[in-house]
């Protein structure tokens, strides 16, 4: 084996095992998903040179050995398992192992150079719980209200103590998440840039900055796209289908609808952005989510040049 030829290694994670597969070598192993073995996995990595390592996300079980390894100085990429997963069906591998999986993510870094994911700091990472759970405790919310509706007697107040206890837990978290952004320097300084924007309160801020630490270090295309609110052609031929919005982060995308549902009332840019759409006939839906495209890349634009708003930003 040429231990100096470049492989790429995919990593198939599960709570108890880790299953590697380097490429082109075709070496193959399992380790346990656990501090001790992941420490044996790096060194025994670094006898490689190693191009990339390929994991899909699998609900943070990933993150330990992805540290480690982005730790140990080798380029690590986090990808979305859908990516994984419609590659392997391209390829041709119907078939699902965790060995053919390991072997499916390594082929797919070789083919397809996704960008190296840089992993976030405790800091970060303390954000992005807080405003995660936030976010869990406000869908937790929503259902409630929705079921109480249908309820009556002891049932009603059950879900009425259940609803206030989620206030009270919400209105706790979102007092964390503020003293959390306002810790670093960059984070206070981004809060303030983008609570100057009309309709942009503290909890789409902080959850941007949270959730989307892209925000000003990307082009607005691809802060679109990882947002989801990028429209896509669905063309064929002749055929000129609807575009349609997909993917992204729904916890972003969510947040930042509220936003535009104020700044469609209260930002002058947007307003009359989403008056001219109108005017010419769009629906209220479509012409929602264009503003919503629009006022991101105002705060991507906005991050990127540390410049506050104005009218004619």
């Amino acid at each position: 084996m040429n231990q100096a030829e470049s492989q790429w290694v995919g990593i198939d994670v599960s709570q108890a095992t880790l299953e590697v597969y380097l490429r082109p070598s075709g070496e193959q192993f399992q380790v346990s998903n656990q501090a001790s073995a992941i420490a044996e996995l790096v060194q025994r990595l670094q006898a490689f040179e190693i191009r990339q390592v390929i994991v899909e996300s699998t609900g943070g079980l990933e993150l330990e050995v992805a540290q480690a390894l982005q730790d140990a100085g080798l380029a690590i990429s986090i990808i979305n398992p859908r990516q994984g997963r419609d590659f392997a069906k391209a390829s041709g591998k119907l078939a699902k192992t965790d060995r053919i999986d390991a072997a499916v993510l390594a082929h797919f870094g070789e083919a397809l150079r996704p960008p190296i994911t840089v992993l976030a700091s405790d800091q970060d990472r303390a954000l992005q719980d807080a405003v995660t759970r936030r976010h869990q405790l406000v869908e937790m919310m929503s259902a409630e209200k929705n079921r109480r509706s249908s309820l009556r007697g002891k049932m009603r107040e059950n879900v009425d103590r259940h609803i206030e206890w989620l206030e009270e837990e919400i209105q706790q978290l979102e007092e964390e998440i503020e003293q959390l952004a306002q810790a670093q320097a960059e984070w206070r300084s981004h809060l303030t840039l983008l609570k100057g924007v009309p309709g942009v309160g503290s909890v789409v801020a902080t959850t941007l900055i949270a959730a989307l630490p892209e925000l000003g270090n990307v082009s607005d295309k691809r802060i679109s796209a990882l947002v989801g609110v990028a429209p896509f052609n669905r063309d064929s031929g002749k055929f000129r289908g609807n575009r349609t919005i997909w993917g992204g982060r729904a916890n972003v995308r969510s947040v930042l609808y509220m936003a535009t549902l104020s700044a469609v009332r209260f930002n002058p840019k947007i307003k009359a952005f989403y008056d001219r759409l109108l005017e010419q006939g769009k629906a209220k839906k479509v012409a929602l989510v264009a503003c919503m495209h629009k006022l991101l890349r105002i705060l991507n634009a906005i991050i990127r040049d540390r410049q506050p708003w104005q009218v004619s930003t």
